[in-house]
């Protein structure tokens, strides 16, 4: 595990020093969120350049903060807030929570939304520990370690890094978040929900575990995660993470829905 630390360091130390780099593009809940919301498919997920400025700027990450008027921010600036409260908090406690649905305001979740998210923590992943706060940096180190004994892709296959990091991404925001968001990424369904009448909208959860699909639903960063990694996956290895992470409920959908 050590070995495998010290060599995610090196390449994020590499990257750091780029001027650029290829990237990836409650029972009571905060916000609630809806699945029948469009979104854009990472089938046609772009790679872009970014460069990282730490210098004197007050703004981590050279973000500042949202409007209040959460009408005039777009689903992306919303995630990109929600994302840089996880990266900077030190307790993933009630303050964050409130803090979280404060950014979020009268919006609901949806998958663009929260794939956006992940996207942005998947950067704050390959970026390192570099002003991290602990509740990410513990969220990290507990999928870290999990993704290791399930995939091991950068010691057997290192081409595969940007899969491992993804994956461990993934764990990382439902460690976050809640495993509710792993619904709205494709890897299954939350049980224990109450919608408002027919309209998709979740407005309470009393379990946030999904029932696990072992086939993702289509059109959702899970299946392409696996079409893109498919070759590296070892059979039940996703399942088996994500119940080692504590959000799977003990039984499976034996197929997967659209």
């Amino acid at each position: 595990m050590e070995v495998l630390r010290a060599m995610l360091a090196r390449i994020f130390d590499r990257l750091r020093g780029q001027e650029g780099y290829a990237e990836l593009v409650y029972d009571e809940k905060m916000a609630l969120y809806s699945d029948h919301e469009p979104y854009t498919p990472h089938d046609a997920m772009r790679y872009y350049y970014h460069s990282h400025n730490h210098g004197d700027s007050d703004d981590h990450d050279g973000m500042k903060p949202l409007t209040e008027n959460s009408d005039t921010n777009t689903v992306e600036d919303i995630a990109r807030e929600v994302a840089q409260l996880l990266w900077l908090a030190e307790e993933n406690d009630d303050g964050l929570k409130c803090r979280i649905s404060d950014a979020v305001g009268d919006r609901r979740w949806n998958r663009k939304m929260v794939e956006a998210c992940l996207d942005k923590v998947i950067e704050y992943v390959e970026q390192g520990r570099f002003e991290m706060g602990n509740a990410m940096c513990a969220a990290l180190d507990t999928a870290t370690d999990v993704a290791d004994d399930e995939f091991a892709f950068p010691r057997r296959h290192p081409q595969s890094l940007d899969g491992f990091i993804a994956i461990v991404s993934v764990g990382v925001l439902a460690e976050l978040q809640g495993a509710w968001v792993l619904e709205l990424l494709g890897f299954g369904k939350v049980r224990g929900r109450e919608e408002v009448e027919s309209t998709g909208e979740i407005a309470m959860l009393t379990s946030d575990k999904i029932v696990f699909s072992k086939k993702p639903r289509s059109i959702s960063f899970a299946a392409w995660w696996a079409r893109e990694y498919d070759a590296y996956i070892p059979s039940g290895a996703v399942y088996s993470y994500l119940r080692r992470m504590g959000m799977v409920q003990l039984e499976s959908l034996g197929g997967g829905g659209d």
